[in-house]
């Protein structure tokens, strides 16, 4: 994995509004012209609200064009003005998200439960949750334990579920921890929430706490797991009729072999089952600058862009779609199709989105500790991850 130095990602502009007004005021008659006038029906702004619509017609009223204007010069500074306020003017079709940590408007996630759920995974007991341990061990019947409490079901007899894999030099075993949501009329609709919980262990008497990677991951799983049976008790039309999977992954760490596992069950246990979207949760409380979650797999969905607003509408996370490109000769770059457990599911051509930021200073280390996470963008990742599997079918449709 690379070094942990990021580079700011630059907002996506509009670019019909922009050239748009830029258009306007680098012709030739520019004498009265009032930006107020500009209709934004007749441009393509994407799936904008109302409210968004409302905003960016009383912002370009203040801004009027003396006449007459009657030297170039002052043609040109105009213009230039007018791209940066079309350019400026252009954020407010992001207006929803932001990149500051004190703009975010959690609306159920519990800040508290996350940080418990993310304190006992990463703690001494568990002994970094190496797989094949007694941490990782001890990590399933944690998991396990979540699973029954939220009155979830397991996928066959239970809900650890082995499997083998072969490396180099010997046969191995691992264990994934399965729980199902069943829809309420049979449907062989699914969706697919995974987070690995297994880590690197121990080296000496240090241990690899694994904080970030990825006991948040699996806290915003289980978080997911609950607020999904709250509302499916109180008000189960409001949700898809869909089968939901919980995945809490086995042996990412040493090569993605509890999710290659995961895939080939799938193919024999269900093979008339249709795989709407498969969600992984690997790292998401660590942000970086800017201060925000990526967000890979976008091109899975040919509709991606007419859904994505709605994934943080209302607690306003800043949500990337790709990761930053690293800077200098001596930092490695990421592969990011292939660094995580959405991986098998892609070769598979099962459609995957995969939240997670970028690597960072407590990187498989040993202070990779929940003192160093963020759990309040942790709580917002929860809440935004949620939204995907409340989504219309037809969204997913490609």
């Amino acid at each position: 994995m690379r070094d942990s130095t990021q580079l700011p990602v630059t907002r996506r502009m509009l670019p019909s509004l922009s050239q748009s007004l830029c258009l306007i005021l680098s012709s030739r008659n520019l004498s009265g012209i009032n930006l107020s006038a500009i209709s934004l029906s007749s441009i393509n702004l994407g799936p904008l609200t109302l409210f968004l619509h409302t905003r960016l017609t009383q912002r370009l009223a203040k801004f009027q064009i003396p006449r007459p204007i009657k030297h170039q010069s002052q043609r040109f500074g105009i213009f230039a003005l007018a791209c940066f306020v079309a350019a400026t003017l252009s954020g407010c079709a992001n207006s929803l998200e932001t990149c500051a940590r004190t703009e975010l408007k959690l609306t159920w996630a519990e800040p508290a439960e996350l940080q418990a759920t993310v304190t006992i995974l990463s703690s001494d007991e568990f002994e970094g949750r190496k797989t094949q341990t007694q941490g990782a061990a001890k990590s399933r019947d944690y998991i396990k334990q979540q699973f029954e409490d939220l009155n979830l079901q397991p996928w066959g007899a239970d809900f650890i579920v082995p499997f083998e894999y072969q490396t180099f030099f010997t046969q191995e075993t691992g264990a994934n921890v399965v729980a199902t949501a069943m829809a309420t009329a049979p449907t062989n609709r699914w969706r697919i929430i995974v987070a690995h919980y297994d880590h690197l262990g121990m080296s000496g008497s240090k241990i690899y706490h694994g904080a970030d990677d990825n006991a948040s991951g699996v806290a915003a799983m289980l978080a997911i797991a609950k607020h999904w049976q709250q509302q499916f008790a109180l008000q189960p039309n409001t949700l898809p009729k869909v089968n939901l999977m919980f995945v809490a992954t086995d042996a990412e760490e040493p090569g993605l072999y509890g999710s290659i596992a995961l895939v080939e069950q799938l193919k024999t246990r269900l093979p008339e089952a249709t795989f709407e979207l498969m969600i992984n949760l690997d790292m998401v409380s660590h942000p970086g600058r800017p201060y925000g979650i990526y967000l890979e797999g976008s091109r899975n969905f040919t509709q991606f862009n007419q859904f994505k607003p709605l994934l943080n509408q209302q607690n306003r996370l800043c949500i990337k779609l790709t990761h930053p490109k690293p800077v200098g000769r001596s930092i490695q770059s990421t592969d990011w199709l292939r660094a995580s457990d959405h991986y098998p599911f892609h070769k598979a051509n099962i459609p995957w989105l995969y939240f997670g930021v970028p690597t960072h200073p407590q990187y498989h280390t040993p202070e990779d500790t929940v003192a160093t996470i963020d759990i309040t963008f942790l709580a917002a990742v929860t809440e935004s991850a949620f939204e995907l599997l409340q989504l219309n079918a037809e969204y997913l449709k490609n």
